[in-house]
């Protein structure tokens, strides 16, 4: 017979057992409803409809009521063609069944146009028709309401749309050294962008193109850290504006993060081996300067950096990017890649696990971009079974919906398609046609440019003076650029030609080599304009950079006539030329100018504007000296061909002459402080025209290696004949940070006292950085 207290005991053990097994339940009800320790609803309010409230109330408050289901669906995005036709593949008309499918039973968050995925027909209207009924669609078989972020690489203008005006690629953008000139351009993407109902835009490249064989090049801004940075937080500051929720503006994508350009090999998604000390010195900077500038979006590598793909690296993603570099925003994947950590990579052996290792990694979101099913279900079941922690998991949702409600799209989720046409076709045309001038680069010139408008005759040839698809390049229309008959508007080199000339000047044109010879010795100048066709990631490596045959050929032909020959490269990287340019009277790199490429070539050959552009990359004479780089590190013995490129970084010259005097700066400035630099720019020419005052600096005495010289500063000034104008530049001391330290390369970066030495054009001036004044 039990005692009193025996009774008692066994009471309060079962109460006890009771309690612990009712926690369980509950515990486990909240992890099946995703439910929320805590929730914020007072009342039963909606709080999250509610647009008075802060955006972070509105977050917790839709966070609470989503499911594990609705939650997974958040960090989904699938390309449109899994709504069109009938296949995932098909960009037939919207498929009604899998709209409901998609966004009611996998509650997909987020939309794609994959490079070429257009409407049924490509048209600006139909676009913004496709967008709002995705949209609708949406949210209507939302339980919530959520609706959908569309997003597209709108890459050098919106490119997607036949009728767009198409500006040129980066790397001819960085040529133009005009900051200013880039923010102008990302304000006229994302204004035609955001009238088609996309919100967000997976651009700028801000990778540092350190090796031309990846066919990713031409989308960088060039070789130096310093430029890449002002240019791509440039285009982030004209994409983004004062307020993402404006219809004008878009969230804008810094991508890839981190070491995407310079693949061991020159390849692209191929290994990358990177030293630590490199990756924060060079590829670091352009995304901290693009977070401190507000980049709502970044997108991750698809490569390896030393052993370990990026998509999987906690410490590049997490303790870095988010650590370091303070980003809030949403990190998305590239297409596909977090399957490829078991398919590709074998780092895993299934998709679950490789879902597990990405989201925990640091990944909000991942671009399926059709596996729907396979995707959502392994990412449920890796947070059930706790391979993924539920507070990442509702830190990824919660930085998604947080972007949904700055871009304003709980109000106004949808666009009006009767604006759209006229937000979209041939917008901003002298905008792409000054871009298009100042990306220009003249290298060559004996004096045969410019030429008169009332010149003779001209013969006009090569295979890309009247061929739309070359001049626009990659990521127009098309991924690998134009196909079948669609094509956007544009101005051919040989139209500008013939638009350019008097009345009575006779342009010949001719693409067969023969004919072409026979019609140079007629003419009183030649323009060859040659290079390469269009291409885009894969397809664009290359393991020469060779001009074809057929076009070496031509080129050599012509130059056997008595008729100068001016060459004009069109390309999305510089090609091996060295045993070219004897034959030619004069060379300009005309890079992938886009529509009013034509024009703005006419513009340069007869005159009318002064050429200005500046080469962002080293031009090799010879594939072999890749990769190759301005900023290199000294060699151990004196060398003088340790740099020895067909044309330096910041090479360009045109039709005036600039001479520099009187540079000044600062004698002494503390570590904290800023250096004041000025210099005398003068046109000593007949002809107005811009120059871009280039900044170098180079430390004297370092604790480590450091460059010969770096970019620290640029301007870019316009000039009257015969005027002087004086240019200020300010350097803060806190850029010549370098990693000290080690060959690990992890310590943390700082400013060494000692002599510096700044250096414009040919003239220099040192200066002493000394401790703190505090």
């Amino acid at each position: 017979m039990k005692t009193k207290n025996q009774k008692t005991i066994i009471i309060t053990v079962l109460s006890i057992v009771i309690l612990i097994i009712a926690a369980v339940i509950i515990s486990n009800m909240n992890k099946d409803t995703g439910k929320n320790n805590g929730e914020i609803v007072e009342g039963g309010e909606l709080l999250y409809t509610d647009p008075n409230q802060p955006i972070d109330v509105r977050v917790e408050d839709l966070l609470s009521r989503m499911t594990l289901e609705e939650k997974a669906g958040q960090m989904t995005q699938v390309n449109v063609t899994k709504l069109q036709g009938s296949s995932e593949w098909d960009a037939g008309p919207l498929n009604d069944e899998w709209l409901v499918k998609t966004f009611k039973d996998y509650h997909v968050g987020s939309v794609l146009s994959g490079g070429g995925t257009t409407p049924v027909s490509n048209e600006p209207k139909l676009w913004a028709e496709m967008t709002n009924e995705i949209q609708k669609s949406a949210i209507e078989n939302s339980r919530l309401g959520i609706p959908i972020i569309y997003g597209v690489d709108a890459v050098h203008g919106h490119n997607n749309v036949i009728g767009a005006t198409i500006f040129p690629h980066n790397l001819g953008l960085a040529a133009s050294r005009n900051t200013d000139l880039i923010e102008e351009l990302g304000a006229s993407t994302a204004k035609s962008v955001r009238a088609t109902g996309i919100h967000w835009n997976f651009a700028p490249v801000a990778d540092v193109g350190r090796d031309l064989r990846w066919g990713r090049f031409y989308e960088t801004f060039g070789e130096d850290p310093y430029l890449v940075t002002k240019m791509a937080t440039a285009s982030i500051i004209g994409q983004q504006g004062e307020d993402i929720s404006s219809n004008e503006n878009v969230a804008a994508t810094a991508k890839h993060f981190l070491g995407y350009s310079q693949p061991l090999n020159g390849q692209d998604r191929s290994s990358g081996e990177i030293p630590l000390r490199t990756l924060r010195e060079v590829f670091y900077p352009p995304f901290e300067d693009a977070i401190e500038n507000g980049a709502k979006t970044v997108m991750v590598n698809s490569g390896s950096i030393n052993g370990v793909p990026v998509h999987a690296s906690q410490y590049l993603l997490t303790d870095v990017l988010r650590g370091e570099m303070g980003f809030e925003g949403v990190i998305v994947t590239d297409w596909e890649d977090i399957i490829r950590l078991h398919s590709q990579y074998h780092i895993t052996d299934n998709y679950k696990d490789s879902i597990a290792r990405s989201i925990n990694a640091g990944v909000d979101m991942s671009m399926v971009p059709v596996g729907i099913e396979d995707y959502t279900k392994n990412l449920i079941d890796a947070v059930n079974e706790e391979l993924i922690p539920m507070e990442r998991f509702d830190d990824a949702v919660s930085r998604i919906l947080t972007l949904k409600f700055e871009l304003g799209l709980f109000e106004n989720p949808y666009i009006d398609a009767e604006q759209t046409e006229a937000l979209t076709l041939n917008q901003d045309r002298e905008l792409a046609r000054q871009a298009a001038v100042e990306s220009l680069t003249l290298l060559e010139n004996d004096g045969i440019l410019p030429l008169t408008t009332d010149i003779k005759t001209i013969l006009v040839t090569g295979p890309s003076a009247d061929n739309i698809a070359n001049q626009m390049g990659g990521w127009t229309i098309g991924w690998q650029g134009l196909v079948g008959t669609g094509v956007p508007p544009a101005v051919t080199f040989l139209e500008g030609i013939q638009n350019a000339v008097s009345s009575n000047t006779n342009v010949l044109f001719e693409t067969d080599t023969a004919k072409a010879v026979e019609a140079a010795n007629n003419a009183d100048v030649t323009i060859v304009v040659f290079g390469e066709g269009p291409y885009a990631e894969f397809d664009g490596d290359t393991t020469t950079a060779a001009v074809p045959p057929d076009q070496t050929e031509l080129i050599k032909s012509l130059a056997e006539t008595e008729t100068p020959v001016v060459g004009v490269l069109v390309a999305g990287r510089p090609l091996i030329v060295t045993d070219l340019i004897r034959d030619m009277d004069a060379f300009i790199m005309a890079y992938l100018p886009g529509t009013e490429g034509g024009n703005a070539l006419a513009d340069v050959l007869f005159g009318k504007e002064n050429p200005s552009g500046k080469l962002a990359f080293s031009w090799p004479s010879d594939i072999g000296q890749l990769p190759m780089f301005y900023n290199y590190y000294p060699k151990s013995t004196a060398n003088d061909k340790a740099y020895l490129p067909l044309y330096e970084f910041g090479y360009g010259f045109g039709y005036s002459k600039f001479n520099y005097s009187n540079l000044t700066a600062n004698d002494e400035v503390p570590i904290d402080g800023i250096i004041k630099v000025s210099v005398d720019v003068t046109n000593s020419g007949d002809f107005a025209g811009s120059e871009s005052i280039e900044l170098y600096v180079n430390q004297q005495l370092s604790s480590v290696l450091t460059p010969v010289k770096k970019l620290a500063g640029f301007s870019k000034v316009y000039l009257k004949p015969k005027e002087t104008k004086t240019v200020e530049l300010e350097l803060p001391v806190s850029q010549l940070a370098i990693v000290p330290g080690d060959v690990l390369g992890d310590a943390e970066k700082t400013v060494e006292e000692g002599i510096y030495t700044l250096n414009i054009d040919k003239l220099a001036k040192p200066v002493s950085v000394i401790g703190s004044e505090e």
